[in-house]
C-alpha cells in the first residue's frame, strides 16, 4: 500500500545528491521503502555502504559534468541534500554548494528535467518572508560564524532564483540527530517558527514534498513540533526497506 496516492506517479526516479549524507541517507531510505528507484550521487567511496536492487551510486564530484549528466537524465525528480562547509575560518574561499547546483542546472536543462528539491537556510531570503526573529536572525548571524556558508548561501539562492525550474528550496536552521517521535511544522517566511529540526523530519520533508509535488518555487522553513507522530508511522519510511 502507498501512503502517498496524490502527486506524482506510484514510483519514481530519483536522484540524490549528497546521498551519503546524515540527511541523504534517511531520504534514500525513504524512497527505496516507497518503492522507488533511487541514483545516490556521493563524492567517497566508502560513503554509501548499503546495497539494493533499486539502488544505484555513482561516484564523483559535481565538477564533473559528464557524471552529473548520467545521474540525472533518468530522474523524475532531483534532490539535494548538500550542505554549505560550517567552517569557521575566513580564509575559506569559493561556493562550492552553488557551484554545484550550477552543474546540476545545466544538466536538468539539457535533458528537459524540471524538479528540483534543494536545501537551504534563510539566509536565502523569500519573498514571503516577514521581518521575524526565523527570518531575520539567522543571515547576521551566520555572516559572523560562518562566513564561508553565509557566502555560499547567498549565491545559491541567486542561482536557484534565476532558473526557470519547478524548485523548492527546503529552508532550515539548527539541525539536531534529536527526533523522539515528533512530527514538523512549516512556514513559508510570513510567521515565526522554532529555530531546531530533526535530521529526520528534514528527510521526510523532503521526501513529502518529493511524493505529493508540493511547494513549487517556494521556500518552506522546516521545523520540529512538540506533539509525536504515531510511531510505527514514524519508523516505517525510515526502517521499513529491505
Amino acid at each position: 500500500m502507498r501512503l502517498y496516492a496524490e502527486g506524482l506517479g506510484s514510483e519514481l526516479n530519483i536522484t540524490i545528491f549528497g546521498a551519503s549524507g546524515r540527511i541523504g541517507r534517511i531520504v534514500t531510505r525513504y524512497a527505496l521503502g516507497h518503492g522507488d528507484t533511487v541514483t545516490a550521487y556521493i563524492r567517497d567511496r566508502n560513503g554509501m555502504d548499503r546495497t539494493h536492487p533499486r539502488l544505484k551510486v555513482i561516484i564523483g564530484e559535481l565538477s564533473n559534468q559528464d557524471l552529473v549528466e548520467q545521474a540525472i537524465s533518468g530522474a523524475d525528480v532531483v534532490i539535494s541534500t548538500l550542505g554549505p562547509d560550517m567552517e569557521m575560518k575566513r580564509t575559506r574561499k569559493g561556493t562550492p554548494i552553488a557551484d554545484g547546483h550550477e552543474m546540476i542546472l545545466t544538466a536538468m536543462k539539457k535533458y528537459g528535467k524540471k524538479r528540483l528539491i534543494t536545501l537551504g537556510t534563510p539566509t536565502i531570503r523569500a519573498k514571503e518572508d516577514s521581518r521575524n526573529i526565523t527570518t531575520l536572525l539567522p543571515g547576521p548571524m551566520a555572516k559572523v560564524l560562518y562566513p564561508a556558508a553565509y557566502q555560499d548561501m547567498r549565491r545559491l539562492g541567486q542561482v536557484i532564483a534565476q532558473s526557470d525550474l519547478e524548485w523548492t528550496v527546503v529552508r532550515i536552521i539548527h539541525l539536531t540527530n534529536r527526533h523522539s517521535g515528533r512530527t514538523y511544522g512549516i512556514t513559508l517566511g510570513e510567521r515565526p517558527a522554532g529555530i531546531t529540526v530533526s535530521r529526520e523530519n528534514v528527510a521526510r520533508f523532503i521526501y513529502e514534498t518529493a511524493r505529493k509535488n508540493q511547494f513549487i518555487r517556494r521556500m518552506p522553513i522546516v521545523f520540529d513540533k512538540g506533539i509525536p507522530l504515531n510511531p510505527v508511522r514514524a519508523r516505517s519510511p525510515v526502517t521499513g526497506c529491505c
